[in-house]
């Protein structure tokens, strides 16, 4: 996601109204996007955008230009979505897909004559298998997990977005990753 530009966001930080649509319009996707990423099902990710989208403009005024403002505004959106999931009867995030995973890369995959349908099959349950996985992580091995290798996010962004020491960042993948070994590897499996 391309940073905007500082002139919109110094504008949208004094309460310019057209600057702050302007940034809004080019953060949505990235921040539905981040949404899914955490939330299932559509509904809640539409719900946890608006809400990211309003935390946005009232707390716009706390960034600080010596971080990336899409690092920033990755912290508040996932901030929001954990939020979002708490409150709703106490769930836990779920990074399940729904049963008919339509995604448009699945389609295109599905449509390619070229693809070994034994091989689709058998990636299509792998994928199944690490989502049930990660599913069953504690909940903070999970972000830190997804957000270092689906993300490719360094350590220190991690940490900041979730607010944890790097350290800490680096015991929650590496228990993650053993847990994760066991989950898709039980033995005599």
């Amino acid at each position: 996601m391309p940073e905007p530009s500082a002139e919109i966001l110094f504008r949208a930080a004094r309460g310019d109204r057209v600057a702050l649509g302007r940034l809004i319009e080019q953060q949505q996707t990235y921040i539905y996007s981040i949404a899914m990423s955490l939330l299932r099902p559509p509904p809640d990710e539409a719900d946890a955008t608006q809400e990211t989208c309003l935390r946005l403009m009232r707390s716009l005024s706390t960034f600080r230009s010596d971080t990336r403002f899409t690092t920033w505004l990755y912290r508040v959106a996932t901030t929001t979505a954990l939020d979002f999931a708490r409150r709703r009867d106490g769930a836990a995030l779920s990074l399940d897909v729904a049963d008919d995973d339509t995604s448009p890369v699945m389609r295109l995959v599905e449509q390619d004559p070229l693809v070994n349908p034994e091989q689709g099959f058998a990636e299509r349950e792998l994928r199944e298998g690490v989502r049930r996985a990660l599913a069953e992580l504690p909940a903070a091995q999970r972000p830190a997990l997804t957000l270092h290798y689906f993300d490719d996010m360094k350590y220190e962004e991690i940490g900041t977005v979730m607010d944890v020491p790097v350290n800490t960042v680096k015991s929650h993948i590496l228990r993650g990753k053993a847990r994760l070994a066991t989950l898709l590897d039980p033995p005599g499996g």
